[in-house]
């Protein structure tokens, strides 16, 4: 007895297992039944969401409509579409431009001509100048343009005088200006010299001077219109910048203007077979 006191009097000082399996001090064991915290085996909470919350997004609106439905199945048609008017509007409007813009882009890009055989405006008149005018028409066929290929723009909707106060600072002229610089613009029309002359000083009005000009330079020799451009590095002296057309068609005929007009080609202008063309149409002596 002495010598198994003295076995176990040993292993209570060196902490050694004394031979006898004892269960662990650490962290218990699991239980290998259901945890009765209701956790899962990863360690994760259980989903406690509600069902609505599960669905998906299209059960959830089918149920929405379906609810919906209910409430005004047994209205009077008239009573149906203003409770749709008053709940819905914003969806429609919503859904109406989800559909109509892009439709819109495509037909845009795929189905409208983007290119143009000629490019006018008209400035500071209120005559029928614009698309689909008599003027418009005329010079089409004069032409023999065909407008489902590329388009003939006639902008008889602009009002603008950079020689008055203010002149240059309207959305008209921004708008001009902005033509002029995309290279789309052909031809300028005005009433008044001294703001047709001060557009030409601008450096807007192409300089007749240029070689692809020389034809319209020869041909219209006595009708052209001079002006001092502001940079004195381009020249020194008067350069022609348009042509006097207060004679042509578009005062006796087609009264876009009454007292006369002169015409510019855009500076950025490439079309100028176009610019021949009209200007042979609009000085022709027909009535």
């Amino acid at each position: 007895m002495a010598g198994k006191h003295y076995y176990q009097r040993q292993n209570k000082n060196t902490g050694k297992s004394s031979g006898t399996k004892k269960p662990s001090e650490g962290r218990p064991s699991e239980p290998s039944g259901p945890d009765p915290k209701g956790r899962k085996k990863n360690g994760r909470l259980p989903d406690k969401r509600p069902d609505a919350a599960k669905d998906s997004l299209f059960a959830r609106l089918k149920r929405h409509l379906g609810s919906e439905r209910e409430k005004i199945r047994d209205l009077p048609v008239l009573e149906k579409a203003a409770y749709i008017r008053d709940y819905y509007w914003l969806w429609i409007i919503g859904i109406l431009a989800a559909v109509i813009i892009p439709c819109y882009m495509i037909y845009r890009a795929f189905f409208t001509t983007k290119d143009y055989w000629f490019y006018a405006v008209y400035a500071n008149t209120t005559a029928d100048a614009g698309n689909r005018s008599d003027l418009w028409w005329d010079f089409v066929d004069y032409a023999g343009f065909n407008t489902r290929e590329k388009k003939v723009e006639f902008n008889a909707a602009s009002f603008f005088d950079p020689s008055k106060s203010g002149g240059t600072t309207n959305s008209y002229y921004q708008a001009f200006v902005a033509l002029v610089e995309s290279g789309d613009l052909d031809i300028l029309t005005m009433e008044e010299p001294e703001g047709f002359k001060g557009i030409g000083s601008s450096g807007r009005l192409l300089d007749l001077n240029d070689e692809k000009c020389d034809a319209i330079r020869e041909k219209y020799a006595d009708r052209l219109v001079y002006c001092d451009p502001y940079d004195e590095e381009y020249s020194d002296s008067p350069v022609p910048v348009g042509i006097d057309i207060s004679d042509s068609l578009l005062v006796s005929k087609y009264h876009v203007y009454e007292e006369g007009c002169y015409l510019g080609i855009s500076a950025y202008s490439e079309r100028i077979g176009a610019v021949e063309e009209f200007l042979e149409f609009v000085l022709s002596r027909e009535t």
